[in-house]
């Protein structure tokens, strides 16, 4: 029975909207009767024995004595025809105490419904216990249950295979979807595709599927490593497979090399040309730009920086001088201030200075003798010790075999900066004072000699004079002549006076 009043009827206008054709709607004449258009189902009867009725719709009032079925069409109106027609199908009614609602829509999927009844459709709006959903492209599938929920796939597997594509298994009570071998489940969880051996591999680069198996490929410019994944790339440059010009050199890049121009040039026209680095003045001070580089150099007062060679650094040329690039402390009321090397910052009540940091005092600079200087230190050796290469140590020197004596070493030094400070290679330093003082010793030591001698020889002359006065036996009388310092008198000579 199917259309038994007027809410029936509506459902089956929604049903019939898009349909064509005739229906059975579940009603006959009993063999025997006739047709009684004075009753309301005129002596027509449910396919389930019952006669209640709280709505007609018959189509006209035609009389008949034979068997006869009832239908309708998209109008909706009841006609009475032989039971032997060939119609469209059959309208039934069916009661749920609880169905599915539709899923909801979704513009990037399709959903077709499946119904323990019998008929799909994908725009149901109520769906029965037992009926399924799928969705496309994804393949998942949901299950109506009794209570009027969907459940997702897999469900029991004794319901229509737990919506498994291939095996459904009850697995700790709980139902799972096995596939074949050589497949595996997609993520819906219900069907199987091929397994994707490369999905599982571990190749750097390149899968390559293989029978049941697979192997690893390299894109072009590398090699495989000895592991059979990994790729490790090809040195182009030094296996000598790119030939550069004169004027560039061969960059090696992943998976590839190139020709560039050597540093410190500039490609430019098809060649390299010298960059001049000091149009962008690296240098503090000076900078002299030199074929494929650039060099810096420090005004006179100044040092290379020993950590960053384009910075200078005063130097200090007595005991102490001034602390050098002073900045307030944040919060603070002093200053942070920077020393020279081979210098200590010394704070005091008027103003912040680098005193020189006797390094001989200390005794570990120098294994034997020390030299202190503003700002460094030299280390040399007793005679018979010469300095060694680390500026520290004395080592004893050759003798010569045979000799029995042995050679005395003259005294050697060897500058020697400490670690913080910045050292002058290839010389040794020496202070304008230092030089100043060896001078004026050089000096005086001259005029020593120079007066040693003199006086040596004028006692000597003396001496011989004496010695022939004596000798002659002259007994005359010595004249003496007094000599005035107001006007030039001619002396006479020793031998002179003798004569006289």
């Amino acid at each position: 029975m199917t259309v038994r009043s007027t809410v029936a009827n509506d459902a089956m206008s929604t049903l019939m909207a898009n349909e064509h054709g005739d229906f059975w709607i579940g009603l006959q004449l009993p063999e025997g009767q006739c047709t009684n258009n004075d009753i309301t189902l005129r002596g027509y009867e449910w396919v389930t024995g019952e006669e209640s009725i709280r709505f007609s719709n018959w189509k006209g009032n035609d009389s008949a004595c034979t068997q006869q079925c009832v239908s309708v069409s998209s109008d909706l109106t009841w006609e009475e025809r032989p039971c032997q027609d060939k119609l469209a199908g059959f309208l039934c009614e069916y009661n749920f105490n609880k169905t599915c609602e539709a899923l909801p829509a979704d513009t990037d999927l399709s959903i077709l419904y499946s119904t323990p009844l019998g008929f799909q459709g994908a725009d149901l709006r109520s769906l029965p216990p037992g009926s399924t959903a799928t969705c496309s492209p994804s393949g998942f599938k949901v299950y109506c249950s009794s209570k009027g929920d969907w459940t997702n796939g897999p469900w029991d597997c004794q319901i229509d295979n737990g919506g498994c594509e291939h095996q459904c298994q009850m697995i700790n009570s709980q139902p799972q979807c096995i596939c074949p071998p050589g497949s595996q489940l997609k993520d819906n969880k219900v069907a199987c595709t091929e397994i994707d051996i490369c999905s599982i591999a571990t190749c750097e680069h390149i899968c390559v599927p293989h029978n049941d198996s697979y192997f690893c490929r390299c894109q072009d410019g590398y090699d495989l490593d000895t592991d059979g994944k990994r790729c490790r790339d090809i040195d182009e440059c030094k296996m000598g497979q790119v030939v550069c010009r004169q004027d560039q050199v061969c960059v090696n890049t992943p998976g590839s090399s190139e020709c560039k121009c050597k540093p410190g040039f500039k490609e430019d026209d098809g060649k390299c040309d010298d960059l001049d680095e000091c149009s962008s003045s690296p240098c503090e001070h000076n900078c002299i730009n030199v074929l494929g580089s650039y060099q810096c150099s420090c005004f006179e007062g100044y040092s290379q920086d020993s950590k960053y060679r384009h910075k200078c650094k005063p130097l200090c040329f007595d005991i102490e001088c001034p602390a050098v690039d002073c900045v307030e402390k944040t919060n603070s009321s002093l200053m942070d201030c920077d020393c020279y090397d081979g210098f200590v910052l010394d704070t005091r009540e008027n103003g912040y200075f680098c005193v020189d940091i006797n390094e001989c005092e200390m005794g570990t600079y120098c294994e034997q003798l020390c030299d202190n200087s503003f700002g460094s230190y030299t280390c040399y050796c007793h005679d018979g010790y010469s300095i060694d290469s680390d500026g520290y140590s004395c080592v004893p020197e050759d003798t010569e075999e045979g000799s029995g004596t042995t050679g005395v070493t003259p005294v050697i030094s060897v500058l020697v900066t400490p670690t913080s400070n910045y050292t002058v290679e290839g010389g040794t330093i020496l202070t304008s004072g230092a030089l100043l003082g060896i001078i004026i010793c050089i000096v005086v030591v001259i005029l020593v000699l120079v007066f040693l001698v003199h006086h040596v020889l004028k006692k000597n002359a003396k001496w011989d004079a004496s010695s022939d006065f004596k000798s002659s036996g002259a007994e005359e009388d010595v004249c003496l002549q007094q000599v005035s310092t107001s006007k030039y008198v001619k002396h006479s000579s020793f031998n002179d006076i003798l004569k006289t």
